[in-house]
């Protein structure tokens, strides 16, 4: 499977549907306006609340039908939406059981090429956290994924990379240049792996000083073959050492970074940190938005979604 570098024909909206989710609805009208693509807004009742519902979100508390479920969905939505979604084609869908299963089931049902999604909580729509479901889709989602942190200000135009200059951020950069076009400035942003404890500060120096050189090396030949998507974007190699999290946060926070892109699947310590316990903490605590592209080689390797545990 080959991840198209077309712009989607339809985008699916992860949502809770509550009002603290208009940020990553205002993201999503606006691409589905930018790319002339139907929005589909997908809502998951996930199997432990589903008979449960808060009698203060409902007059009654009867167990949550379909068509209760999407009479109350249609509903939200049109107060949220009001008239900034007009001229287009908008579908709602109700799923059960296992978010961020669901949502990758209804994506594919829809033809969507791309899952958006934010940041709330809502105990009738989605689990208490929101993070967990985001980090099941980074490692499940052969879809990109977007994650809403900030207000819509125009389309992105100031691009970060989280990057370890392997094929999968490549790739991930690839498929964002294509999607949003030629930014006006590219940042490619790179944590230097620590040397380790050496006995002596000068050759901890002098590794470091290798490392720096070779990561240039590696960003300039990154650079000269996306050098054709950049057009006259501005560009900007950041490397330092340290915790990848906090680089990338700090750049993005600093350059005023409207999108970070992450490959999901690559190596070195950017790789660990995809797969490890600080994704959870990256997706959470970064306030830009995130655009996390996993490597379409890997689909050989990935797990039936039906068969697969949460």
């Amino acid at each position: 499977m080959t991840l198209s570098t077309d712009t989607p024909t339809a985008l699916l909206l992860a949502t809770d549907l509550s009002a603290r989710c208009d940020r990553a609805l205002a993201r999503a009208v606006q691409l589905a306006r930018q790319w002339n693509a139907r929005l589909v807004v997908a809502t998951v009742l996930p199997d432990t609340v589903a008979g449960e519902v808060s009698s203060n979100l409902l007059s009654s508390a009867p167990p949550l039908d379909d068509l209760r479920a999407r009479q109350l969905a249609e509903r939200r939505l049109l107060r949220l939406l009001d008239d900034h979604a007009e001229g287009l084609v908008v579908d709602v869908r109700v799923g059960h059981g296992h978010i961020g299963r669901t949502v990758l089931q209804l994506a594919t049902e829809e033809g969507c090429g791309m899952v958006i999604t934010g940041i709330s909580s809502d105990p009738l729509f989605e689990l208490p956290l929101l993070g967990s479901t985001g980090l099941w889709l980074t490692r499940h989602s052969m879809l990109p994924v977007l994650i809403v942190h900030d207000r819509v200000r125009g389309p992105y135009r100031n691009l970060a990379v989280a990057c370890d200059f392997s094929d999968s951020v490549d790739h991930a950069t690839r498929l964002a240049l294509a999607l949003f076009g030629a930014p006006l400035q590219l940042s490619l942003v790179h944590a230097l792996e620590s040397p380790g404890s050496l006995l002596f500060s000068g050759d901890r120096e002098s590794m470091q000083e290798h490392a720096h050189a070779d990561a240039r090396g590696k960003a300039q030949a990154l650079l000269a073959g996306l050098r054709p998507l950049l057009g006259e974007a501005h560009v900007q190699n950041v490397i330092e050492p340290g915790d990848p999290a906090r680089i990338v946060n700090e750049h993005a926070e600093t350059a005023g970074s409207e999108l970070v892109v992450v490959a999901t699947h690559g190596r070195g310590a950017l790789f660990n940190l995809l797969i490890g316990s600080v994704a959870h903490q990256l997706v959470e605590a970064l306030e830009t938005d995130t655009l996390l592209v996993r490597d379409a080689r890997s689909a050989a390797a990935a797990i039936d979604l039906v068969g697969s545990p949460p």
